[in-house]
């Protein structure tokens, strides 16, 4: 009985469409590289001296212990609820390589900026 030969387009099998689907699709990491550009620390020293109006030198120091203090919150697992940037919560944790490998989830609302003015309570309102 002669075999039949498949070529690279035509699978032998049901699970190999699935499998050759797998291997061209991108993967989460190349995803969200093909989606924009990421942000360097070099881009948010900048932004955030623009919006500060501070010193790049100054504010670098301030955005790297910034980022130090919020690596060892992620590293201790703790959540995080930062105002302009959402509540965060670790939902998985791994070892691999000697990295650690997290998955948070972030949860952003509107922002909404604090008015001094308002009152904490409506008049005749009692607590």
């Amino acid at each position: 009985m002669a075999r039949k030969t498949t070529s690279a387009a035509e699978p032998a099998s049901k699970a190999e469409p699935e499998a050759a689907a797998a291997a061209e699709a991108p993967t989460a990491i190349e995803d969200a590289a093909a989606k924009g550009p990421s942000l360097k620390i070099r881009d948010l020293v900048t932004r955030v001296a623009e919006a500060t109006g501070g010193k790049r030198k100054d504010v670098k120091e301030m955005v790297e212990a910034t980022l130090k203090v919020l690596g060892d919150a992620m590293a201790k697992g703790e959540d995080m609820n930062l105002p302009g940037f959402g509540r965060t919560r670790i939902t998985r944790s791994a070892e691999k390589d000697g990295a650690a490998h997290l998955t948070m989830k972030v949860r952003r609302g509107a922002h909404r900026p604090k008015h001094v003015d308002e009152p904490l309570a409506e008049d005749g309102e009692d607590s």
